[in-house]
C-alpha cells in the first residue's frame, strides 16, 4: 500500500479507525442538509477504508478462489444532528464483536470541526462466498483474515 492510499484511507489509533470526508453538494438535499441515506454511504466508505488499512483488499477477495465478500446483514442507525454542505466529517469505526462468520462494528459520524456526534451506526457484517450471479452464502472466514482485521483495531 502506498503512503498516498494510506493517507486517503484515514488512520488507526487506540480508539479505532478514523476516516475524514467533506460533505459535497451531491450529498445534500435542496436545503443543503445531508440526505439521511448518505450517512450509510459514509459509513460504508469508512469500513472499506478500514479494511484496506488492515491489509484486507475487497477487490482481491471478490476475484480470488471463486470470490468472497463482506456483506451487511443488518444495519441500525441513530440520527442525532444534521450535517450541512461543506462540513468535514469524521467516521470512527471499531469492531465490538467478531467471529469467523460475522463482525459487528460500531461507527460514529462526527462533525470534525465542532465535535458534535451526528449519527451512530451499528452493522453486522457477514463473510460470504459468491456462488454465482447474485448468489452468496455465508462461510467461515480464514483465521488469518480475522486476525488482520482485529490487529488493525488499534
Amino acid at each position: 500500500m502506498t503512503s498516498e492510499s494510506a493517507e486517503l484511507d484515514g488512520w488507526i489509533d487506540a480508539f479505532g479507525h478514523h476516516y475524514l470526508l467533506r460533505v459535497q453538494y451531491e450529498d445534500t438535499d435542496l436545503g443543503g442538509i445531508v440526505y439521511h441515506a448518505n450517512y450509510l454511504k459514509f459509513a460504508e466508505r469508512a469500513r472499506s477504508a478500514c479494511l484496506r488499512l488492515c491489509g484486507i483488499f475487497q477487490e482481491n477477495l471478490i476475484t480470488a478462489d471463486g470470490g468472497h465478500a463482506f456483506v451487511v446483514r443488518r444495519a441500525e442507525i441513530d440520527f442525532a444532528k444534521p450535517a450541512g454542505l461543506g462540513a468535514v466529517l469524521c467516521v470512527t469505526s471499531r469492531v465490538v464483536k467478531s467471529s469467523r462468520l460475522t463482525v459487528k462494528m460500531e461507527q460514529t459520524i462526527k462533525n470534525q470541526e465542532t465535535g458534535h456526534i451526528l449519527a451512530g451506526v451499528v452493522v453486522d457484517i457477514v463473510y460470504v462466498r459468491i456462488d454465482g450471479v447474485g448468489q452468496a452464502s455465508p462461510v467461515r472466514m480464514p483465521a488469518s483474515l480475522l486476525d488482520k482485521l482485529l490487529a488493525g483495531q488499534g
